[in-house]
């Protein structure tokens, strides 16, 4: 019986999707589940959830869960880790404090003021848990949902654990979502490929049975874009950088110095500002009073497979039967043009061998461009958190194209020095 855990277990945004998409697979119906929380309450509710999928289905599968890490994680095969440290109170303080000095954050969990708070928090859980993987289950396959992801892959890497891979559905989803009802195409029948980093990758290819469909997408801009302004940003990038990006419009204005100016600026892109962290807590109360009902009874839970790689990550490394995904890794020249230590998003085949990332070679200049800053930004956060260094996480603050283009290197210093007074209870050990 496979082991697959869950750090965060008590995430209503990943958990009750993860475990559907586990017990879609009839291979991964023997599996135990173990689910780790440090919140009693919702890892309380999650183990409630997942006692009544088995039950209902009458499922093989057996379920745990603990406050204990180390426990969760004695003879893991999987690891899935979907946290957020510090909650939504300090989700709101990153985009809070930075918002005062003018700087428009619309989701802040990738980059930015909000992505480096967020590594902050977050990097010193991620090399506790590598070391409790190394120690007690060295072969386990660790999958990252947690932003800011390209920072935390980097993180758990560093710090030991090469069999680590970030996920999202950025990629993938944006098929469904968007451009398959745009072009009245079915998405499955997209042929598409796309690179970069993680909320910062494009779609190089898109094609409708060897037909480019790039065409089609330019010609729809105009309809789009009245129908749903915040899409201006994306067909402006498709315009300017020839390529149409995979992440969703709500992220995009934050990651270059274009679209979020002043508010004026803001409003004619119709970003949404502050958008992620009212999004995400809404949800959030929404989920949680929604799988109170489901496991009540009063309200059915859907066991639609979902467009998340996690689960058939698991079963193809289980069963042999092979995969493509997009997955964060590090670059290792997987994306010639972007430096060495880069987490880069690219294809990846699984199988039985696990996950191995396919190389890209160059991507067109102009969008290396646009992601460098960010890159170096990552490298630079990471270090300075894993080694305490202030100086070195201010300047990560200053390479971020967004913060200098709207701040002096003064003013950011000022915002800096407030969102780490906001953060002190993660600087007890700082110098």
């Amino acid at each position: 019986m496979r082991k697959i855990v869950f750090v965060g277990g008590g995430s209503v945004k990943f958990v009750r999707e993860l475990l559907v998409d586990i017990f879609s697979y009839g291979e991964l119906q023997d599996s135990l589940i173990s689910l780790m929380d440090i919140n009693e309450g919702r890892l309380a509710l999650s183990k409630r959830l997942l006692d009544k999928m088995i039950a209902d289905r009458r499922l093989p599968a057996k379920a745990e869960a603990t406050t204990c890490q180390r426990t969760a994680l004695a003879g893991a095969d999987f690891v899935i880790i979907s946290i957020m440290v510090g909650g939504y109170d300090y989700y709101r303080a990153d985009v809070e404090i930075p918002k005062k000095y003018g700087i428009l954050q619309t989701v802040s969990d990738t980059t930015g003021p909000g992505g480096i708070m967020r590594i902050l928090r977050t990097a010193p859980v991620l090399k506790q848990l590598a070391g409790d993987v190394q120690e007690l289950c060295p072969n386990a396959w660790i999958l990252n949902y947690a932003n800011p992801m390209t920072m935390n892959t980097k993180v758990l890497h560093l710090c030991g654990h090469s069999r680590s891979v970030g996920l999202c559905h950025s990629i993938q989803g944006s098929m469904g979502w968007y451009l398959g009802g745009w072009l009245g195409l079915n998405p499955n029948e997209i042929d598409y490929f796309a690179a970069g980093i993680n909320h910062r990758n494009f779609y190089l290819k898109l094609e409708h049975k060897g037909r480019d469909l790039y065409p089609d997408l330019k010609a729809a801009e105009e309809r789009i874009v009245k129908k749903y302004p915040a899409e201006r940003p994306r067909f402006e990038l498709m315009h300017y950088l020839g390529y149409f990006p995979a992440e969703g419009p709500m992220h995009q204005p934050e990651y270059y110095p274009w679209f979020l100016k002043n508010k004026a600026v803001a409003a004619h892109y119709a970003a949404d500002v502050g958008g992620g962290y009212r999004n995400d807590f809404k949800h959030f109360n929404n989920r949680s009073a929604e799988i109170k009902r489901q496991i009540a009874g009063s309200l059915p839970i859907v066991y639609d497979r979902s467009c998340e790689f996690g689960a058939r990550i698991i079963q193809a490394i289980e069963t042999g039967k092979e995969l493509c995904i997009y997955g964060n890794v590090p670059n290792d020249s997987l994306i010639a043009n972007l430096p060495e230590d880069a987490v880069v998003e690219v294809p990846c085949l699984v199988d039985k061998n696990g996950i191995t990332p396919c190389r890209v070679g160059d991507i067109p200049p102009q969008l290396a461009a646009v992601m460098a800053p960010h890159v170096f930004l990552d490298g630079m956060a990471v270090k300075a958190v894993l080694s305490k260094d202030r100086t070195l996480l201010r300047q990560a603050l200053q390479a971020d194209p967004l913060t200098g283009a709207i701040l002096t290197l003064p003013e950011i210093e000022q915002m800096f020095n407030e969102l780490l007074a906001a953060n002190c209870d993660y600087l007890n050990d700082w110098a």
